[in-house]
């Protein structure tokens, strides 16, 4: 099993040229906006690639040229390979809670074959040992920048994790291993959830003077509270990060 932890910052930039700048851009992974959807909501724009703030984990790789920094590379000529067996898994680890909104993956049947994934499942959850049941996502001879949507169904805002799960389950023509071009985890401009914010909220300058009250007391503190327990967990919790 083979991680990594990229730390360099992503620019993205997307220009309205002639074809031959619009390959070269696509050749460097940089035309993933092309595939967002219409409805996303104006708070949450403009969407940020945030892929680099997290550790990048893949269950096999080929050989050493075929890896994360493969999958994280800006040149769609390069991939991950995996070599083993099924499901293949790429797990993506963020240090707290984020707001994700996307998944894009970029897929070439044509040139990739009975490499390519047909179905995977995508889990979301606060740790490896605490994932959802997953969302499957098929594919037919794909070629191109594939969108997952990982927002609320009710809402369509985003989605709070600490972990990403992708599992490759099938692959066209039952191919044995999986050929990933690119992956990208898409978040909004502006996280919804900042303990700084709140605390400014509550009383300017707070931030300087807080202190978290000892664990004898939380229970005092929450019994006298007209805010229901699990919301007041919640924000302590996120005041930690």
């Amino acid at each position: 099993m083979a991680s990594l932890r990229i730390t360099r910052q992503n620019s993205i930039k997307v220009m309205e040229t002639d074809d031959q700048d619009a390959r070269v851009t696509a050749l460097n992974g940089y035309d993933w906006p092309v595939a967002l959807p219409k409805n996303i909501h104006e708070a949450d724009l403009p969407m940020r690639d945030i892929s680099f703030q997290a550790v990048w984990t893949v269950s096999s790789c080929k050989s050493e040229g075929n890896g994360v920094h493969e999958l994280l590379h800006d040149s769609v000529d390069k991939y991950w390979q995996s070599d083993g067996p099924q499901p293949h898994t790429v797990t993506i680890e963020f240090p707290r809670k984020t707001d994700i909104c996307f998944v894009m993956m970029y897929l070439d049947f044509k040139n990739d074959e009975s490499y390519t994934p047909s179905k995977i499942i995508v889990h979301l959850g606060s740790s490896l040992v605490h994932l959802d049941d997953g969302l499957p996502v098929e594919f037919n001879e794909p070629t191109g920048w594939q969108l997952i949507d990982l927002r609320s169904r009710r809402t369509n805002r985003p989605s709070r994790a600490m972990v990403i799960q992708l599992q490759v389950v099938h692959n066209h023509q039952n191919g044995r291993d999986t050929h990933i071009r690119h992956i990208r985890v898409l978040g909004p401009s502006r996280s919804r959830f900042v303990a700084h914010d709140r605390l400014h909220v509550g009383r300017p300058g707070a931030v300087d003077d807080f202190v978290l009250p000892p664990v004898s007391d939380l229970n005092k503190l929450i019994s006298n509270s007209r805010v229901p327990p699990e919301s007041y967990y919640d924000f302590l919790i996120e005041l930690q990060k």
